[in-house]
């Protein structure tokens, strides 16, 4: 028998769950740490809270709490930057907003 090399890894399977996964929305990271070799990072979304003398309130609540590996961070971490590189070129039509962009 002759010495085989590894098959590549084929490439990242994604499907679709729909309604499934939750949407997160958030302002600000209100915390974040490492629990036994786990990332941890709180996530944070501002509230208007009314008072009664008419002014109004700014708090903050939890909308949501990342637990992950160290490797699965790097690949947000990744994911964030990518995004955030596609937001600094320049937009050639802003009425076209609704149709979005996606990698």
């Amino acid at each position: 028998m002759t010495d085989q090399p590894n098959p590549k890894p084929g490439d990242l399977v994604y499907e679709d769950t729909g309604a499934a996964a939750p949407l997160v929305y958030f302002d600000i990271v209100g915390a974040y740490g490492t629990m036994n070799g786990s990332v941890e990072i709180e996530l944070a979304t501002r509230i208007l809270i009314p008072k009664t003398d008419g002014s109004t309130e700014v708090k903050f609540i939890s909308s949501g709490r990342l637990r992950c590996s160290q490797n699965a961070a790097v690949n947000l971490r990744n994911g964030l930057d990518a995004a955030l590189k596609m937001l600094e070129q320049p937009q050639p039509n802003m009425a076209v907003v609704a149709a979005g962009k996606l990698n």
